[in-house]
């Protein structure tokens, strides 16, 4: 049985409140699917997802409880971006000719009203498409398109990806290479919601978090997959374990901005709570969970 578990921990001086969890909703989705990567729209209002292999894009809508499918495509799932006004659905569809065994990736734009797609750039190596506001930014063997990026006013910041294990991020009209501790190789980078702050994780130091010019000001350890709240305050991440072939054991937790404090917000031996994503609007977090896919509701009181 799921269990639900009530974490009240006074915080630090960067988070001064308490955290408890009011309630843990399952999504009511179709059995037979392993569902999982749920990411929060901009306006909080529906939650996407895929599924385990990553060949498909889902879109559940909180206001009716409806599922729609978006497409089917392969690796479709696999780093999504969902443009901020939530118009558009950005993806890398993946595809191997079977007698050449030759890799052909396109970067996907797709109208969320219409589900009309569109390939925006073909090549052996497209990277992950993400949105800087309605414009969908990738690179096609290692050239960005530069009149996206051309186009953006000096004052956008947006983490563009991993690019050759550094973390890629437009700020003053240009991408620019970060490394903060000189010698890193980095994934899950995150932007913070005043986009003055990225959280990310280096495979031989943990999690961290460091300003735009790449000064770290806080190393927080393990905590996988970290997400920003809506209020900057503090990052969820999954504490998970291994026994070094599959995952044993996962649950949802938070730390403060500076480290201080760490509540665990799930406890239950048989499921195993990954991948979360935090909702823009209201204090709630989503992850996946067993083929499932849960609703995590908090309050913080000062």
């Amino acid at each position: 049985m799921k269990q639900l578990f009530i974490a009240m921990l006074m915080a630090s001086a960067v988070a001064t409140a308490q955290i408890e969890v009011t309630s843990i909703e399952r999504l009511v989705l179709p059995a037979g699917q392993d569902w999982t990567n749920p990411v929060y729209s901009p306006d909080g209002g529906s939650i996407y997802f895929t599924v385990s292999s990553y060949d498909g894009i889902w879109k559940y809508t909180r206001a009716d409880n409806s599922l729609s499918e978006i497409t089917r495509d392969p690796s479709s799932g696999f780093g999504f971006a969902v443009s901020q006004d939530g118009s558009q659905i950005a993806y890398r569809r993946t595809s191997y000719d079977a007698q050449t065994h030759e890799r052909t990736q396109d970067a996907v734009v797709v109208n969320a009203a219409t589900l009309k797609a569109r390939v925006a750039a073909s090549g052996s190596d497209v990277s992950l498409p993400v949105f800087v506001r309605s414009e969908a930014v990738y690179s096609v063997n290692g050239v960005p398109n530069t009149q996206v990026l051309a186009k953006t006013a000096a004052a956008e910041v947006q983490v563009l990806g991993i690019e050759n294990t550094k973390m890629a991020v437009l700020k003053g009209g240009k991408k620019v290479l970060l490394d903060p501790h000189g010698d890193g190789s980095y994934i899950w980078p995150t932007l913070s919601p005043d986009k003055q702050r990225i959280a990310a994780y280096d495979v031989r130091r943990g999690t961290f978090v460091c300003d735009l010019d790449g000064k770290v000001s806080v190393l927080l350890g393990r905590r996988d997959a970290a997400v920003w709240t809506r209020d900057g305050n503090w990052l969820v991440y999954m504490d998970d374990r291994d026994d070094g072939r599959s995952i044993t054991s996962s649950e949802i937790c938070m730390v403060s901005r500076d480290g201080g404090t760490t509540v665990r917000l799930t406890s239950s031996a048989d499921v195993l709570e990954m991948n979360p994503s935090c909702s823009p609007t209201e204090n709630k977090i989503v992850c996946s969970g067993n083929g499932a896919l849960y609703v995590i509701s908090y309050k913080e009181t000062k």
